[in-house]
């Protein structure tokens, strides 16, 4: 049934009731049926008891009074039979009457249907008791539990659980019920869930089967109904029915369109009449809500593992960029989950009952794999830094210092040529002269040589923070003249910058660049409409660099600022950074050691204390150190 479209309502008939749009107030309430829908006339239809029987009437309505698909003549009255449909333009009513003491009375009901595509009962109650009545009331009420509780259903656990529960509620002469499905269209259908009435569960693999009634319901696609079935010819010499005692059962497929899901089976071995024809019609209304349901569910994992496979794509091919750092974000995401669910484990008792629901924890994992998504906006080149100086301004800085040398030999040798030529140095003198400059070129060489030393020294970029080289503004001062006399310098402000970095290897402005990852992977993911269970992803994803103490980028977020699942992202995040294997800028910190630094920023107010007591005593940090 529609959202927007009222439950199924039953209306009990007396002698006489008018069937219209709008109350008339000459009627008494219960001789007029009120169907406030603008389809519907004012006076539509009659409907008038004679003896035991029931006639209607059209009253010259404008859309027609139709009897089992059959327009009725104005004026003309019509008899009613137990199960006739009535439809009066779009409304939909099933016609049903009962026998009610004392000896003799009759009563009817009218019960609305909502859809005129799906079935619903029409009770004509001429031969049951009031009980009979109360049952078919009970069971409508029901059915429409049914719809309304198995459409919100996203699992399979919790729709088994409550297709059980409907199952029992409706038939209370059931003692067994169990469901079969089809894992994928064309697959034979397996037993997943078995139960006894008092909520024993049994093991659907040890269920016995009859294949006779499956196969006959599968294939034929009929539902099945045996009264008596020891004595039917057609099921008393099957084994597992004998075996098991079963006097009465009912077995529905699930049908939807042309794909069969599954079935369901209802049986008992204390009664052999146990169900009726009217069992068999609630059952298969429950299977075709439940079809529905099921593939519902069906579609929904199946579009949750399109997401899943498209967010993991999207990050390994980020990720691919940078192969030094590969398998990061699939790190995090797993250290992460492992510390969410491990909250409720906690010592602390408000992390206990901060614990975090499956959606919760899948949300967590998918800001976890994304909280790098930005990155695709940073360039390369800055994105793959190994040193503190890139690889290309290094060999230009190499060459600098091999043209140094080569414009100190080319002087002093022109230089000497020039004082020969001009007769100033004899033979003797012209030899010293060789040999001085030979030894002063020797000299100047090796203090090249050891200044490009230092300056490969300093390029190398450090852990924790280290005070510059004081070598290194000699070298900035130290100015050599090349062809033609143009004075230059071995080291830039630029590198002198670079070089004097006191942590790792970017300089202010490319560290801006990777700290505006984080502004970016908001922004994107922002523009993706997350369903209301994951609407958090992109906050918590935004935060991962924030710190306790306001230190943090981008925002500068302080304490309760940053929620608890960012908080976990963060420890996650650092932990993995500490411990991921060697990298071309720093080698791999032993998980012990990781831990101690991340207690030390504990300790400085920068990240949650008491969500990295669980992360150690959890131990979920162990798996990759043993993978």
């Amino acid at each position: 049934m529609g959202a927007q479209t009222p439950g199924p309502a039953v209306f009990p008939l007396h002698d006489e009731a008018v069937l219209g749009r709008d109350r008339q107030d000459a009627l008494a309430d219960d001789k007029y049926i009120c169907i406030p829908e603008p389809t519907i006339s004012r006076r539509h239809a009659r409907i008038r008891r004679r003896g035991a029987n029931y006639f209607v009437e059209d009253l010259h309505s404008r859309n027609g009074t139709f009897v089992c698909g059959e327009r009725l003549a104005a004026g003309a009255w019509h008899a009613l039979r137990d199960g006739d449909e009535l439809a009066l333009a779009s409304a939909q009513l099933v016609f049903h009457s009962l026998m009610l003491p004392p000896a003799g009375t009759t009563s009817t009901v009218i019960t609305r249907s909502v859809d005129a595509t799906r079935f619903a009962p029409v009770v004509d109650t001429g031969k049951a008791g009031r009980g009979e009545l109360e049952k078919t009331v009970h069971q409508l009420h029901a059915m429409a539990q049914v719809s309304i509780a198995l459409g919100a259903v996203t699992d399979q656990a919790t729709l088994i659980e409550k297709i059980m529960n409907f199952i029992f509620d409706l038939f209370p002469q059931a003692e067994r019920a169990f469901i079969m499905l089809c894992e994928r269209e064309g697959d034979p259908p397996r037993p997943v869930a078995a139960r006894r009435r008092g909520g024993a569960a049994l093991d659907p693999a040890q269920v016995r089967i009859s294949h006779t009634i499956v196969d006959q319901v599968l294939v034929r696609r009929r539902a099945i109904l045996s009264v008596d079935t020891l004595a039917d010819r057609h099921y008393a010499a099957h084994e597992s029915i004998v075996a098991q005692a079963i006097l009465s059962v009912m077995c529905v497929p699930l049908i939807l369109g042309d794909e069969v899901l599954g079935l369901i089976q209802v049986d008992t071995s204390s009664d052999p009449h146990a169900f009726l024809e009217a069992d068999l019609e609630i059952l298969s209304g429950v299977c075709a809500e439940t079809a529905v349901a099921l593939k519902n569910f069906q579609l929904y994992s199946s579009i949750k593992g399109l997401l899943d496979g498209f967010v993991c794509a999207s990050v390994q091919a980020i990720e691919e960029r940078d192969p030094v750092t590969a398998g990061h974000s699939f790190r995090v995401a797993g250290y992460a989950e492992k510390l969410a669910m491990a909250l409720e484990h906690a010592d602390d008792a408000s992390l206990r009952r901060a614990a975090f629901t499956p959606a919760q924890l899948r949300e967590i994992r998918y800001a976890a794999l994304l909280h790098d998504f930005g990155k695709v906006g940073v360039r390369e080149h800055v994105l793959r830094k190994e040193k503190k100086l890139h690889h290309a301004d290094m060999r230009l800085l190499e060459q600098r210092f091999r043209y140094a040398g080569a414009c100190l030999e080319r002087h002093a040798w022109r230089t000497l040529a020039q004082r020969q030529l001009e007769g100033e140095l004899g033979t003797t003198a012209l030899r010293h002269e060789v040999e001085r400059i030979e030894a002063e070129l020797e000299v100047e060489g090796a203090r090249l040589d050891a200044f490009l030393e230092t300056i490969v020294r300093a390029n190398e970029p450090a852990i924790s923070h280290t005070e510059p080289l004081a070598e290194l503004e000699a070298i900035r001062g130290h100015a050599c003249h090349g062809t033609g006399d143009p004075a230059f310098r071995l080291l830039s402000d630029d590198e002198f910058g670079a070089l004097n970095i006191g942590k790792g290897c970017l300089t202010p402005d490319e560290r801006r660049q990777i700290e505006a990852h984080v502004a970016d992977s908001y922004s994107f993911l922002i523009l993706i409409p997350w369903t209301r269970e994951l609407a958090g992803v992109p906050t918590i994803a935004h935060g991962h660099h924030e710190k306790l103490d306001g230190s943090g980028y981008p925002m500068g977020l302080r304490g309760d600022e940053i929620c608890l699942q960012t908080r976990i992202l963060t420890i996650s995040d650092i932990y993995d950074a500490l411990t991921a294997r060697d990298r071309p800028y720093k080698e791999a910190v032993p998980a012990e050691r990781a831990l101690d630094l991340i207690a030390e920023e504990c300790r400085a107010g920068h990240l949650d204390g008491r969500l990295f007591k669980v992360f150690v005593d959890s131990k979920g940090w162990e798996a990759r150190a043993h993978a």
